[in-house]
């Protein structure tokens, strides 16, 4: 009998041992003949090309893909350099997909994540075209100056975000252990603005992180929400410390501004304002600057301040763009060594943390104009 139970678990170990990290992926791409198909797999945060595939005649193909761990892994499907399958697959998946060279028409089989990766993916797109929509109609507003349509329409977007948030967050409630939530949670509302970067927000990487890792202790993909949890919690501490420091309500930043002045963050102390580290290099925060020399002009009126920290080596380049902005801009000239960085815990740029009149850290990373409008006239009015 021993030697019975011996010999069943040895077999039981080798099957253990040999399972394999591979997933098969079969294809059919409508009216393509003999095409060639780029299959790439998601590093975190770059793609690498795993293989590239020839259709038959029939635009078949297929592949055994080898997954780098135990754990589900994001892939991509490529035509001629446009992505028409996006599928996370496990090891031991058998998947099938059928779709056209434009992405359209898809459908999958063989992977209930890659099932509802689609449908995430549908979603996402979905409050894109609404959010694209309602700007255009915002622009054409205030171009004309109808500002009742304007009011609405800013309304609007406040609802549409607030929705696609609530629903990002049912789906993480309804499907705890699914990947899907990852691109849910790194969503964009816009191009500045993340769905979740609120400081509250860390409850949902945390609730995501640690049902991941109860399945899937090795991900790459768990490791990486860990570090965002870990940074969500030192944000908290760090708007804590806000709170309890006596002789200041805040940390306080000494660096020289465009004149060769030293200017201290402290000095703006009992009145409402905004601390802003940027990089004159992207076009993108140049035009952030613009925009905030909008909100800037309405409220500077009511004691309203910015300290704009400029990380940058060129302080040549930073002096030529930043000498039309009337408030406060400093930069030592050291980049991404500024001590400043340390001090308010920033890891990305831009950042941007808005203080009340008491010292305290109202509202972080808010870029889309309307939100960052309403918030800076809230921190006024009290």
């Amino acid at each position: 009998m021993k030697k019975i139970l011996f010999i069943l678990l040895s077999v039981l170990l080798i099957a253990g041992c040999g399972k394999s990290k591979k997933a098969t992926l079969k294809l059919n791409v409508d009216n393509l003949q003999e095409g060639k198909l780029v299959v790439s797999i998601l590093d975190i945060s770059k793609m690498n090309v795993v293989d590239t595939l020839t259709t038959n005649k029939k635009g078949e193909a297929s592949v055994k893909l080898d997954l780098p761990d135990d754990s589900p892994n994001f892939f991509y499907v490529s035509y001629n350099g446009v992505q028409i399958a996006s599928l996370i697959l496990a090891p031991g998946d058998k998947v099938k997909v059928f779709v056209d060279t434009l992405g359209k028409n898809l459908k999958i089989s063989g992977s209930e994540e890659s099932v509802l990766l689609q449908q995430v993916n549908s979603e996402i797109e979905k409050g894109q075209k609404q959010f694209d929509s309602l700007t255009v109609q915002l622009l054409a507003c205030d171009q004309i100056g109808d500002t009742e349509s304007s009011k609405r329409i800013r309304y609007e977007l406040g609802r549409l975000y607030v929705n696609q948030k609530q629903g990002a967050v049912k789906h993480l409630v309804n499907n705890p252990f699914s990947f899907t939530n990852i691109p849910n949670l790194y969503r964009q509302f816009n191009a500045n603005f993340p769905l979740f970067a609120q400081l509250e927000d860390g409850v949902y990487y945390k609730q995501l992180s640690d049902s991941l890792k109860s399945k899937y202790p090795e991900s790459a993909y768990v490791k990486v929400l860990d570090k965002e949890v870990a940074e969500f919690y030192n944000q908290m501490e760090l708007s804590g410390r806000f709170s309890n420091v006596k002789e200041s309500s805040f940390p306080d930043i000494e660096l020289p501004d465009n004149k060769a002045q030293m200017q201290k963050l402290s000095q703006l102390e009992g009145r409402p304002f905004m601390l802003l580290f940027w990089d004159p290099a992207d076009n993108a925060q140049k035009m952030l600057n613009a925009e905030i020399e909008t909100i800037y002009n309405q409220y500077k009126g009511k004691g309203f301040e910015i300290y704009s920290v400029c990380i940058s080596t060129d302080k040549a380049f930073w002096n030529s763009i930043t000498n039309r902005f009337p408030w406060i801009n400093v930069c030592d000239g050291t980049g991404a060594n500024c001590v400043a960085l340390k001090t308010y815990n920033v890891t990305a740029l831009p950042a941007l943390f808005l203080f009340d009149k008491k010292g305290t850290i109202v509202s972080k990373n808010v870029f889309e104009t309307a939100r960052l409008s309403k918030a800076v006239s809230s921190v006024c009015q009290e």
